[in-house]
């Protein structure tokens, strides 16, 4: 008896979300599909020759085929529903009995079975500079397909509310399955090998951390100016240091820190690859996200799986990833953020038990759960029954 074939979505591996939240999500999950599905044959869907990541570790097996699909465009109404069209026709030439829909702009012409992930609503929930004319058409198709497809997976309740409230999908059709921690997100005490990629980057002890994007629900004037005060208010040579792409952002984020007088204090790395990751958080006297909006927010869990303490915004999805194991804080006071930085800089009792409360609360949290609750609901569709 053949295997049933499911078409994986991975454009993020391609395009400018691969070093970024979906990016890390899509490999991380597709690995371990792959690693577990063992009744399935996989066909993964992307741009190019092979998928673009470091992310993506694995080898391709017997049971995992590339499928190329057009580079997008600039975006029009168009170009937009051409490839879709496009998109679609790939996914019907290639056989597949179920198709899983990962990153933004879902195609709603599909003609088998499919479901989709959905992150979060940001253009619709924050709209503003994140809702332009391109946005609002790329939203659209995905309300439709979203509308179309067998379920929903949300990756947190508050990402389920808001689909629910905003587009109208009954929660009957929505189900919840949240993010992992990647295998490699473990305390690092290894002193050595911590002085060593933290002088990769010219960090020197004591910093915070933050990992992310810098777009601006991500907060960064706030959690800068928090620091400034922080810095005048204690007097100690931290530092403060951002990880993660810039793109479109670089000016904006280098103003800020002249501007606020942190050239020196402020480290921008850039992207780091994975591999270093571990060493950063584990080095970090906390990990500081303090994001007005997330869908989930997956480095608060693997900064806490590394054995870094949090301090986080009590907004959206985070409270829920976060539980007890972080200090939360209103993300538009920088007073508050500041007393966070104070209690997690010098409280040592209370950094102890954070660490503790996050190791265990990160262990929750695993791509094996993620793919073993996905591959259920594959079987459940396939076999005409009902969710995972």
């Amino acid at each position: 008896m053949s295997k049933k074939r499911i078409g994986l979505d991975g454009r993020a591996l391609g395009n400018l979300n691969r070093y970024r939240g979906i990016g890390r999500y899509t490999a991380h999950l597709i690995e371990s599909l792959v690693q577990a599905g063992n009744d399935f044959q996989f066909v993964l869907f992307g741009y190019g020759q092979e998928p673009d990541s470091e992310l993506l570790n694995h080898r391709f097996s017997s049971r995992l085929e590339w499928r190329e699909i057009p580079k997008p465009r600039k975006p029009s109404f168009s170009t937009l529903l051409s490839e879709h069209l496009l998109f679609a026709q790939a996914v019907k030439d290639a056989r597949v009995n179920l198709f899983h829909g990962i990153d933004h702009n879902m195609t709603p012409f599909l003609s088998c079975p499919f479901i989709l992930t959905v992150h979060d609503l940001i253009p619709l929930v924050l709209r503003g500079p994140y809702l332009g004319p391109t946005a609002w058409l790329w939203m659209q198709a995905h309300r439709f397909a979203a509308r179309k497809a067998r379920f929903v997976i949300a990756v947190s309740e508050a990402t389920l509310r808001d689909i629910n409230r905003i587009w109208s999908i009954p929660l009957e059709h929505i189900i919840v399955i949240p993010e992992g921690v990647a295998a490699g997100c473990r305390p690092v005490e290894d002193g050595h090998l911590v002085k060593k990629i933290t002088s990769k980057y010219d960090i020197k002890k004591p910093y915070f951390l933050y990992l992310g994007g810098f777009d601006p629900r991500k907060n960064i004037f706030n959690m800068l100016l928090a620091f400034k005060r922080f810095l005048i208010k204690t007097g100690d040579a931290f530092q403060f240091v951002l990880c993660g792409d810039t793109e479109g952002f670089e000016g904006y984020l280098m103003d800020e820190i002249e501007e606020m007088g942190l050239r020196g204090r402020v480290i921008h790395t850039g992207y780091v690859p994975d591999s270093d990751l571990p060493a950063l958080y584990s080095g970090a006297t906390a990990f500081i996200f303090v994001s007005i909006y997330e869908g989930f927010g997956l480095p608060l869990i693997e900064a806490m799986a590394c054995g870094s303490p949090v301090l986080a915004s009590g907004a959206s999805s985070i409270p829920e990833v976060v539980g007890d194991a972080g200090l939360l804080v209103d993300p538009l006071d920088p007073a508050e953020i500041v007393t966070g930085m104070e209690q997690l800089a010098y409280n040592q009792a209370l950094r102890k038990e954070l660490i503790k409360r996050g190791l265990r609360r990160s262990s929750l949290f695993t791509w094996d759960s993620t793919a073993g609750r996905i591959l259920m609901l594959y079987n459940n569709i396939l076999e005409g029954g009902g969710q995972g």
